[in-house]
C-alpha cells in the first residue's frame, strides 16, 4: 500500500485498479478487504493521512503517504529484499502427506496440478510478450514460469518414483509407504486411516522374529497372516488369535505398503476392520493400552449415534449394557457401578466402543450441562411429589409435559429424563433445546400447583444444585 501511494495519493478502489492494471493479482494474492484493512491499520500508525473529497460518486476518503510512512517503506524494502526467510510454499505441505492418500488417486491428482501449471505458464508468457509490459513486471512473470517449469518436473519425477515400484514388491522407503514404531503411533488410528481413506495395500507389523499382517482391498480388510519365531501360521484359528492379540503389542515396527499384496498363509477375512479392533480391544489386559482412550476414572464419554445403522458389529450383552449407560454426564466409576462391572472391565469396553466410533470423548461444557439440566428437571418433579394427590396425577403431568415438548429429543418418564438430542449438537444449541423443555416443565407446574408454589419449588431445588452447576445454569439461561 505505501509503495502505490508513494507515486501519488489515490483512495482504496484506485489502489485496487492500480493492483489490477499492474497484472499485481497474477503472483500476488491481495483481496479488497485486504487492501481497506491495510490502510485502516496504516492510519492507525500514522503511516498515512486521509484527505475526503466530494466527487459525482459520493464522498472518498483520498489517502497519503506521511514521512514517518516513507522512512517505513523504505526500512521494510531494505529489509525485504535482504531477506533471509527460506521460501515456502502451501503445496509442500500436501506432498509431505502424501503416503496417507490411496496411491490410485494420487496420479491422477498430481496429473490435475501439472496441467493447471502448463496453463497458468501459457497465460503468462502471453503477458510476457505484451509490449506495454514493464521491465519489472516482465521479470516477477518469468521468475512465475521458471518456478512453474520446476514444478512441473518435480511432479513428472514424484509421478515416476510412484511407478518405479512394481506391484507386490514392499517397499519400505517408498513415497507411499507410512512406517515407523508403535511407540511412537496408536494402531487403531493408523487402521482407521486405511479404512477412511479406502487405501489397498498391506500393513505388517513386526517385532523379532514374530509378525503380523493386514491385506487391505479398497480400505476393507482382505486377509491377515501371522508369523511367529520366522515361521508362518497355517492354523486359521491361531491366525485370527494371533492378530487378535496384536492390538495388545506396545513395542514393534509398522510399515504400510501401498504396492505390498497378501503374504503366503494369508487367511481370507469376512469382518470389517471395526469388528476386528473391537474383539481385539476385549482381549486386551493392559491398563497403559487402555488408556490411551480413557485416561482416568473421571473420563466422561456421549453417545455418538444409532447402533441400528452398525450392521457389521455384533456386541456383547455387557457392551450393549454400558452402551445403554453412557450418557455424556456418567463417568466410569458410575457406570461400573450401574453396570455391575469392574472398572477395568467398564474401561476396557468403553475402549472398544471408542474405536468403533459408538461413543465418543465428551465436550466438558456439554457434559457439565447435560448433567445440571438432568438434575435440575429431575428434583423439580420429584420435588412436586407432596403436591400431588394421586400418582396419576403425577403421570398425567408428565404426559403434559412430553405433550408440549413433542417436537423435542427430549422427554421425561417417572421422573427421570430420556435425552436423544444429536450428541453432534453445539453447546449453545443443546442449551437451546434444554430451555425451551424447562421453560414448558415450569409452566405444566405453575398451572396445577400454582405460579408461587412452582417458584417455591424451584429455590429449594437451586439450594440443592452445587455452585459450580448453577453458574452452567445461570450461564446458559436455564434459570
Amino acid at each position: 500500500m505505501l509503495g502505490f501511494l508513494l507515486a501519488r495519493p489515490m483512495h482504496g478502489y484506485e489502489i485496487s485498479q492500480a493492483l489490477k492494471n499492474d497484472g499485481v493479482e497474477v503472483w500476488f494474492e491481495i483481496s479488497a478487504a485486504a487492501i481497506y484493512y491495510s490502510l485502516n491499520k496504516l492510519h492507525r500508525l500514522g503511516h498515512i493521512a486521509e484527505a475526503h473529497s466530494r466527487g459525482v460518486s459520493g464522498d472518498r476518503t483520498i489517502y497519503h503517504v506521511t514521512e514517518s510512512g516513507r522512512e517505513q517503506f523504505f526500512a521494510d524494502m531494505r529489509g525485504l529484499l535482504a531477506s533471509r526467510e527460506p521460501v515456502r510454499t502451501a503445496y509442500d505441505l500436501g506432498i509431505s502427506m502424501l503416503n496417507r492418500m490411496p496411491q490410485d488417486q494420487v496420479e491422477p491428482l498430481l496429473k490435475i496440478r501439472v496441467e493447471f501449471l502448463e496453463t497458468w505458464i501459457a497465460d503468462l508468457e502471453s503477458r510476457l510478450a505484451a509490449p506495454a509490459t514493464q521491465p519489472l513486471q516482465r521479470t516477477i512473470l518469468q521468475h512465475s514460469v521458471d518456478t512453474a517449469r520446476l514444478d512441473i518436473d518435480w511432479l513428472i519425477d514424484i509421478t515416476a518414483q510412484l511407478r518405479a515400484t512394481p506391484e507386490c514388491e514392499m517397499a519400505p522407503v517408498g513415497l507411499m509407504t507410512l512406517h515407523g514404531d508403535l511407540r511412537e503411533l496408536f494402531l487403531p488410528d493408523l487402521i482407521m486411516l486405511i479404512t477412511s481413506g479406502k487405501h489397498s495395500g498391506t500393513l505388517t507389523v513386526s517385532a523379532g522374529r514374530n509378525g503380523r499382517s493386514m491385506t487391505f482391498e479398497h480400505g476393507v480388510v482382505h486377509c491377515v497372516a501371522s508369523q511367529l519365531s520366522g515361521k508362518m501360521v497355517l492354523d486359521e484359528k491361531q491366525v485370527l488369535r494371533d492378530v487378535y492379540e496384536l492390538f495388545g503389542w506396545q513395542t514393534g515396527i509398522y510399515v504400510f505398503d501401498q504396492r505390498g499384496c497378501p503374504r503366503e498363509g494369508c487367511v481370507m477375512l469376512d469382518v470389517s476392520a471395526h469388528a476386528l479392533m473391537l474383539e481385539g480391544a476385549r482381549r486386551l489386559n493392559s491398563w497403559q493400552i487402555i488408556q490411551h482412550v480413557v485416561p482416568t476414572s473421571d473420563s466422561l464419554f456421549a453417545p455418538t449415534g444409532d447402533l441400528g445403522s452398525r450392521d457389521d458389529l455384533a456386541l456383547r450383552d455387557d457392551e450393549l449394557r454400558v452402551l445403554g449407560i453412557v450418557d455424556g454426564v456418567r463417568n466410569i466409576t458410575t457406570i461400573a457401578g450401574v453396570s455391575g462391572l469392574t472398572e477395568f472391565e467398564t474401561s476396557r469396553i468403553l475402549y472398544g466402543l471408542y474405536l468403533v466410533d459408538l461413543i465418543q470423548m465428551s465436550d466438558p461444557d456439554k457434559s457439565r450441562l447435560r448433567r445440571v439440566f438432568r438434575e435440575f428437571v429431575e428434583l423439580m418433579c420429584r420435588g412436586a411429589i407432596p403436591y400431588r394427590t394421586t400418582s396419576e396425577e403425577a403421570s398425567a403431568c408428565e404426559a403434559d409435559v412430553n405433550l408440549r415438548s413433542r417436537d423435542l429429543p427430549v422427554s421425561i418418564r417417572d421422573s427421570r429424563i430420556v435425552d436423544r438430542s444429536d450428541p453432534t449438537l453445539s453447546a449453545d444449541a443443546l442449551a437451546g433445546i434444554y430451555r425451551r423443555f424447562r421453560q414448558t416443565q415450569h409452566a405444566v407446574l405453575g398451572e396445577r400447583l400454582g405460579r408461587d408454589i412452582t417458584n417455591e419449588l424451584r429455590q429449594q431445588v437451586l439450594s440443592r444444585i452445587s455452585p459450580d452447576l448453577r453458574a452452567t445454569l445461570e450461564q446458559y439461561a436455564l434459570l
